[in-house]
């Protein structure tokens, strides 16, 4: 089953052991002093990112939580530009939005006035530049799909090496 693109990829892993130990794990293997991934683990969410000086603007980051589902518990992630970038595309999105809705309510204004209504063209501009930027996402998600892979490998690592030590 193919699932649709998203802006924010998520995924889900079925935890077969203590999530405790599995944060516990995660943790540890983010101070070892090889690790390629920093991060924060505060039971029960974290964040990750790869370590590096020099963060390029599409450099995922990757929120985990716990989600408990009757019987089942999961570990839950979902890859997302760095906040102040994802900050910046929702900013975007609703300054279009709010210039294409302006100007479609004053062109309709305009047309039931008789004047000119040119401003009415500020709505399918809108709505282009709006899918413009939603495209743009899924090219940053293509650029930076290493860096999740990378970073979603990681998680599983963690999964992976805490089942094997119980």
């Amino acid at each position: 089953m193919t699932h649709p693109p998203r802006m924010r990829p998520t995924f889900a892993l079925l935890l077969h052991e203590d999530a405790g130990a599995i944060y516990d794990r995660l943790a540890s293997m983010l101070d070892a002093p090889d690790s390629e991934v920093e991060g924060q683990v505060h039971f029960p969410r974290a964040f990750l990112r790869i370590r590096g000086g020099r963060r390029p603007i599409l450099s995922p980051h990757l929120d985990l939580d716990l989600r408990i589902d009757g019987e089942q518990v999961f570990l839950h992630g979902r890859f997302s530009p760095r906040p102040n970038v994802w900050m910046g595309f929702m900013a975007l999105f609703f300054l279009i939005g709010m210039v294409g809705l302006v100007g479609l309510v004053f062109g309709l204004a305009q047309l039931m006035l008789g004047g000119p209504f040119w401003t009415i063209w500020a709505a399918p501009v809108s709505a282009a530049l709006i899918g413009f930027i939603y495209g743009a996402a899924f090219i940053g998600q293509g650029l930076s799909s290493e860096e999740m892979y990378r970073l979603r490998a990681f998680v599983e690592a963690s999964v992976r090496e805490s089942s094997l030590n119980s």
